[in-house]
This record gives C-alpha cells, structure tokens and sequence, in this order.
C-alpha cells in the first residue's frame, strides 16, 4: 500500500475526531454556557445537517483545484477554528464556529477519497478507499475518547484544542509528503449532473438506507444494551467498543471486496446481512431468546461486533462503485455519498425517536431491520436492471 494512502487516512481521522470530540463532555460543555443538555446536543445536529446541505455544493465549487492545495486549505481552516472553539464566549458562538467545520470538513473525507483511489492502482483502489474510510473509523475508537480524556483533565474547552491539533498536524503531513494531485473532474454546476445518473442515484440510496436503518437502533444503544443485559456506565462503553471492532473488520472486507467489482447482488447479501442483525435487537430486549448473565452480554456483544461489520463492509464497496461510474466528477460523488451518510443519520435518529414514543424502545432494531429491507428490494431491483446494473 502506497505510504501516502496513510497520510490520506490520517486526515479524515482528524476531520472524524473534530465531528464528536465533545459528545462525552457534553454535560460539562451545556453547565458552562448555560444551556440545557438537549440543546447542547444541536451542536452534532448543526454539523451533521450543514455538512449534509453543502458537500455537494463544496465539491462542485473546488472540483478543478489542485487536489492537495484543497486538503492542506481546508485541514489549515479546521485546525483554526477548533481553536477557536476552545475560546467561544457563549453557547451562540460555538453554534457558528461548528457549522462552519461543517462546511470546511465537506472538503476533506471526499477529496482525500478521491485522492486515494487517483494514487493507487485499480486492482487495489477498494483498499486505499477502505484504508482512508479507516481513518473515520479509528477516531471513534481512540481520537474522540482521547478528547474526551483531555477535555476531562483539562476542562472541555482543550478537546476542541485537541482536534485542532490534529488537523494542524495532518495538514502539515499533508503538505510535506503527498505530491501536487491534479484534478481531471469537471467543475461548477454542470459537474452536479452527474447525480442524476440512476447507476449514481442507486448508489447514494444504499449509503442513504444502511445508515438510516443502522442509526434508527444506535442512536438508543446505551438503553437498548441496558434494557437487553442490564448493563449501565462503564458496560455500555465496553458494548460500544464492539461498534469499532466490528467496522475495522468491515471495512477491511468492504475494500477486499469493492476490489473484485462485487455487483448489486452482493449488496443484496450484505443487507440481508444488516436486517437479520438489527431485528436480533428486538428478539433479545422482548426476552424470547430467554438468555441471561454473562452468556447474554457475550452474544449481544458478538451481535454488535458482527452487524457493525456488515454495515461497514458496504461504504467501500459504494465509494468504489461511485468512482466508477463518476469518473470526471469523483469529488462531487464522494461528496454526494457524505451527504448521505449525514442525512441517514439524521433521519434514522429521528425516525428511532418516533418509535420510542410510539411502541416503545423494544422495537426499534426491528424498525431498523425494516428499513435495511427496502436496501434488499433495491439491490436485487438494481441487479435485474440493465440501466442501474453497474458491474455484473
């Protein structure tokens, strides 16, 4: 693997790190500027939603600059105003300093993509694409806990001083050790054509329903895993663990696969995969599967680990799939692609809260598992489609 693969995928482990780093200080965060809890948490919906509403936009804007002029830009932008997060005088001030880190990070996770798949040969693009989506995966699992400990020791305000060390850090690499990247892709609105393409369109709409079903049961993961072990504190951080391992695997065997051009069929399986995995959820938390203790906590955690493989292995396949289909428009592909990812989340939460309210927490793996069925119907339509059948 070309070594400036890794480079690529410490900057979206930066740019990950930045998303989150404050959800587990957030309670410190709302005492300090005098807001409540609920609307502290508008902080991730704020990015998520500007991120979701502008990538496409971005992409389109800075589809023909130098593709390392664009990183280094953009990881300079967010390291400063990370900082400058850790000096906002009020709650107001903060809300504007993140949704322009929504904006700016648009810039990074699809051109570094883009990147990735220009420096490696086609036989091993899945990988540098899995191993730069890696970077996103990792700051869940070490670079947002590594704030929150900062923010611990040091007061909340240093975890954003954190993730704007690490954008510095990633933006200086990024200028040393990766070679000026010209782009080929067409800019300005005509490059936003390219997502009226159906073989585009049916890629967007898998990336779009995975993470809407998966984000319908994540969202309660803490009372979901308390309700089905009665794990609480540590236990559920320990269940949440499994999350990360299991999408290290996944995207391992996405890029393994996304090699081998897998078609809409493959997809099919994968969603399969996610419905009977999210549905298991409901089985476990209305008691039919009559298991308790330590065998209970053991399966639930094998569950988590192995759904998280089958949600992950799926975002490679679709990048590499999309850079096929879009190859002069890439950047705004990989964009579109973010959009979706962002916009899954936010409805799926939503969508999760409404069954909470409704029929009740026990449900919503199985809501969840409903809606990755929708992915099912879509990849085995696709793939008896000649004009959305992308590869096989």
């Amino acid at each position: 693997m070309n070594g400036r693969i890794w480079i690529l995928a410490f900057s979206t482990f930066a740019v990950g790190t930045e998303s989150y780093v404050f959800s587990g200080l957030l309670e410190r965060l709302a005492a300090d500027l005098s807001v409540s809890v609920a609307v502290a948490g508008q902080l991730t919906s704020s990015f998520a939603i500007t991120y979701a509403l502008s990538a496409p936009f971005m992409a389109a804007a800075f589809a023909r600059v130098d593709r390392k002029k664009v990183l280094v830009s953009a990881l300079f932008l967010l390291g400063f105003l990370n900082m400058a997060a850790s000096f906002a005088p009020n709650f107001e001030a903060l809300m504007g300093v993140r949704i322009a880190c929504g904006v700016v990070a648009t810039l990074v996770t699809p051109i570094a993509s883009a990147a990735a798949a220009s420096l490696a040969p086609p036989e091993k693009r899945g990988l540098a694409l899995a191993v730069v989506l890696g970077g996103v995966t990792v700051a869940f699992m070490i670079g947002i806990p590594m704030g929150s400990v900062v923010g611990d020791a040091f007061g909340w305000r240093h975890c954003f001083s954190f993730a704007g060390l690490l954008a510095f850090t990633a933006c200086v690499a990024i200028s040393l050790f990766l070679p000026n990247a010209p782009s080929a892709d067409r800019g300005g609105v005509g490059a936003l054509s390219v997502i009226a393409s159906p073989r585009i369109l049916v890629n967007l709409a898998y990336t779009a329903i995975a993470f809407c079903a998966l984000f319908t049961m994540a969202t309660f993961i803490g009372p979901v895993v308390t309700q089905a072990t009665g794990l609480s504190g540590g236990g559920i951080g320990a269940m949440q663990a499994f999350v990360g391992f299991g999408s290290i695997l996944g995207v391992a065997a996405g890029g393994w696969l996304a090699g081998r051009a897998p078609g809409n069929r493959v997809i099919g399986a994968i969603f399969i995969w996610i419905v009977c995995t999210l549905s298991l959820y409901t089985l476990w938390m209305s008691g039919l599967l009559g298991l308790t203790g330590l065998t209970a906590q053991i399966v639930l955690a094998a569950t988590i680990f192995t759904g998280a493989a089958g949600m992950f292995a799926l975002t490679p396949i679709v990048q590499a799939r999309l850079i096929t289909a879009a190859p002069e428009a890439r950047n705004v592909a990989m964009a579109m692609n973010g959009s979706m990812l962002f916009l899954g989340q936010g409805l799926g939460a939503a969508f999760g809260g409404l069954v909470v309210s409704t029929i009740g927490l026990t449900y919503v793996g199985l809501a969840g598992g409903l809606l990755a069925g929708i992915g099912v119907a879509l990849a085995f339509f696709a793939a008896g489609s000649r004009s959305l059948r992308l590869q096989g």
